[in-house]
């Protein structure tokens, strides 16, 4: 795709929607003996979701799984458009640019697996992670260097501020 493209494409971005397993983690699943499920989020990813949230693009995730440890993490980056436990990811997403009276066009979505593909071939800019499968890639405007749940969300979010030329003027912000 053409550079000027892309950067049109991520510059009306005003929603960045994320797939929870295989993305803001690894995917494998960890459970306590008692039962509990645990989940490991890299600290890396949430600062990349804060990055996008401060430049005003709001974060979302839309996932066919739900766990306490999720709805605390998510609510610590303080993302409210949180659809746990919904396999129709299609239709999620409908009902989200239906409310929020969105294009598609206007919506990002990252997805690591075949239920994600309805979402990304609808998305103005769909995106994977390194270690999803081959088919799932060929949907995707921009497939990360980083796996899921090891970077790829801020490798993503980085990438998305700076092709918007904005990246350099929040670093300024640390150094």
């Amino acid at each position: 795709m053409k550079a000027k493209k892309l950067s049109s494409i991520l510059k009306s971005l005003k929603l960045l929607l994320f797939d929870v397993d295989g993305v803001l983690t690894d995917g494998r699943l960890y459970y306590t003996e008692n039962g509990e499920e645990i989940k490991v989020f890299d600290v890396r990813d949430g600062f990349g979701i804060k990055l996008l949230q401060k430049v005003g693009i709001e974060v979302g995730v839309i996932s066919g799984r739900s766990s306490k440890a999720l709805i605390r993490r998510l609510e610590e980056l303080g993302i409210n458009e949180i659809h746990i436990g919904r396999n129709d990811k299609l239709k999620v997403l409908e009902e989200i640019l239906q409310r929020k009276g969105l294009e598609p066009r206007e919506v990002g979505f990252v997805g690591d697996d075949y239920l994600d593909i309805p979402v990304l071939k609808v998305v103005g800019f769909p995106a994977t992670v390194r270690d999803a499968p081959r088919l799932v890639k060929r949907y995707a405007l921009y497939v990360s260097k980083k796996k899921g749940g090891e970077g790829a969300v801020r490798e993503i979010a980085e990438f998305i501020l700076s092709v918007r030329g904005e990246l350099k003027k929040i670093l300024e912000d640390y150094t």
